[in-house]
Protein backbone atom coordinates (compact mmCIF):
# COMPACT_ATOMS: atom_id res chain seq x y z
CA UNK A 1 0.00 0.00 0.00
CA UNK A 2 1.32 3.47 -0.72
CA UNK A 3 2.02 6.32 1.65
CA UNK A 4 -1.28 8.16 2.13
CA UNK A 5 -1.55 11.84 2.98
CA UNK A 6 -4.47 12.61 5.29
CA UNK A 7 -6.24 15.84 6.22
CA UNK A 8 -6.43 15.07 9.92
CA UNK A 9 -3.74 14.87 12.59
CA UNK A 10 -3.38 11.29 13.84
CA UNK A 11 -4.22 10.76 17.53
CA UNK A 12 -0.68 9.52 18.14
CA UNK A 13 0.63 12.93 17.06
CA UNK A 14 -1.83 14.93 19.17
CA UNK A 15 0.99 17.03 20.68
CA UNK A 16 1.64 18.61 17.25
CA UNK A 17 -0.19 21.80 16.27
CA UNK A 18 -3.20 21.06 14.05
CA UNK A 19 -2.77 24.23 12.00
CA UNK A 20 1.02 24.27 11.87
CA UNK A 21 3.43 23.50 9.06
CA UNK A 22 2.90 19.74 9.20
CA UNK A 23 1.47 17.36 6.62
CA UNK A 24 0.02 14.14 8.03
CA UNK A 25 0.84 10.74 6.53
CA UNK A 26 -0.36 7.23 7.14
CA UNK A 27 1.98 4.35 6.31
CA UNK A 28 0.41 0.97 5.66
CA UNK A 29 1.21 -2.47 4.35
CA UNK A 30 -1.08 -5.32 3.31
CA UNK A 31 -2.08 -5.82 6.98
CA UNK A 32 -3.18 -2.21 7.39
CA UNK A 33 -1.68 0.94 8.93
CA UNK A 34 1.62 0.51 10.75
CA UNK A 35 2.76 4.11 11.32
CA UNK A 36 1.67 7.74 11.48
CA UNK A 37 3.94 10.56 10.31
CA UNK A 38 4.21 14.29 10.40
CA UNK A 39 6.44 15.97 7.83
CA UNK A 40 7.28 19.65 7.39
CA UNK A 41 9.32 21.48 4.81
CA UNK A 42 12.17 23.39 6.43
CA UNK A 43 14.73 25.61 4.66
CA UNK A 44 17.50 22.98 4.78
CA UNK A 45 15.68 19.64 5.19
CA UNK A 46 12.41 17.72 5.32
CA UNK A 47 11.47 17.29 9.00
CA UNK A 48 10.11 13.80 9.74
CA UNK A 49 8.32 12.53 12.84
CA UNK A 50 7.23 8.90 12.69
CA UNK A 51 5.34 6.80 15.22
CA UNK A 52 5.40 3.10 14.43
CA UNK A 53 2.38 1.33 15.89
CA UNK A 54 3.15 -2.21 14.71
CA UNK A 55 6.55 -3.80 14.26
CA UNK A 56 7.91 -6.94 12.63
CA UNK A 57 9.87 -8.12 9.58
CA UNK A 58 7.13 -7.11 7.13
CA UNK A 59 6.84 -3.65 8.67
CA UNK A 60 10.62 -3.24 8.55
CA UNK A 61 10.69 -4.00 4.82
CA UNK A 62 7.68 -1.80 4.08
CA UNK A 63 9.15 1.09 6.04
CA UNK A 64 12.33 0.86 3.94
CA UNK A 65 10.16 1.22 0.82
CA UNK A 66 8.18 4.09 2.31
CA UNK A 67 11.39 5.92 3.19
CA UNK A 68 12.21 5.82 -0.52
CA UNK A 69 8.91 7.68 -1.09
CA UNK A 70 9.94 10.23 1.56
CA UNK A 71 13.34 10.68 -0.11
CA UNK A 72 11.52 11.30 -3.38
CA UNK A 73 9.31 13.89 -1.69
CA UNK A 74 12.37 15.67 -0.28
CA UNK A 75 13.92 15.71 -3.76
CA UNK A 76 10.68 17.05 -5.26
CA UNK A 77 10.74 19.90 -2.73
CA UNK A 78 14.40 20.61 -3.52
CA UNK A 79 15.58 19.58 -0.05
CA UNK A 80 18.92 17.79 0.32
CA UNK A 81 18.10 15.65 3.36
CA UNK A 82 15.50 14.32 5.76
CA UNK A 83 15.90 14.99 9.46
CA UNK A 84 14.15 12.49 11.68
CA UNK A 85 13.00 14.06 14.95
CA UNK A 86 11.79 12.16 18.00
CA UNK A 87 9.36 14.11 20.17
CA UNK A 88 8.36 12.60 23.50
CA UNK A 89 5.91 14.68 25.52
CA UNK A 90 6.63 12.55 28.61
CA UNK A 91 10.18 13.89 28.88
CA UNK A 92 11.85 10.54 28.20
CA UNK A 93 15.00 9.86 26.20
CA UNK A 94 14.58 7.02 23.70
CA UNK A 95 17.80 5.01 23.66
CA UNK A 96 16.49 2.88 20.75
CA UNK A 97 16.10 5.83 18.37
CA UNK A 98 19.69 5.92 17.12
CA UNK A 99 19.77 2.17 16.50
CA UNK A 100 16.43 2.40 14.65
CA UNK A 101 17.62 5.41 12.62
CA UNK A 102 20.92 3.74 11.64
CA UNK A 103 18.97 0.72 10.43
CA UNK A 104 17.49 2.95 7.71
CA UNK A 105 20.62 4.91 6.84
CA UNK A 106 20.21 8.00 9.03
CA UNK A 107 23.42 9.50 10.43
CA UNK A 108 24.64 12.66 12.14
CA UNK A 109 22.91 11.73 15.41
CA UNK A 110 22.34 14.41 18.06
CA UNK A 111 20.13 15.00 21.09
CA UNK A 112 17.64 17.88 20.95
CA UNK A 113 15.41 18.71 23.91
CA UNK A 114 12.72 21.34 24.28
CA UNK A 115 10.53 22.79 26.99
CA UNK A 116 7.35 24.83 26.55
CA UNK A 117 6.05 27.66 28.68
CA UNK A 118 2.38 28.62 28.28
CA UNK A 119 1.85 32.36 28.50
CA UNK A 120 -1.86 32.24 29.36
Amino acid sequence: MPVTETNHRPDRLANFPQNGPYRWLELADDQGPYAACAIAERPEYLELHITVTRWGPRTRRTLARDLEWLKGEARRLGLPKIMGVRANDQGRFDAKLFRFARLYGFGEMCVFQTACLAVD
